[in-house]
């Protein structure tokens, strides 16, 4: 999806899913949008490979159980 942080945010807010590409985004950004994830909802990360470690565990941290890794 090729839409800003502030509007990703937004759709999240909406009870949307989202898939994005991690590699356009950096940590920071990611957790905004995990933090605007609603129940029952879920935001699919690619191209994760570009995150250390340490930044994918403070990115699932923002949204336990809403976070997915591909």
């Amino acid at each position: 999806m090729d839409r800003n942080k502030l509007e990703l945010i937004d759709i999240a807010k909406a009870g949307a899913s989202l898939i994005l590409d991690g590699a356009k985004f950096d940590k920071l950004e990611l957790i905004d949008i995990a933090k605007a994830i609603l129940n029952g909802s879920t935001l699919q990360i690619k191209n994760c490979q570009t995150k250390t470690k340490y930044e994918l565990i403070d990115i699932a941290q923002a949204a336990p159980g809403k976070v997915i890794f591909s």
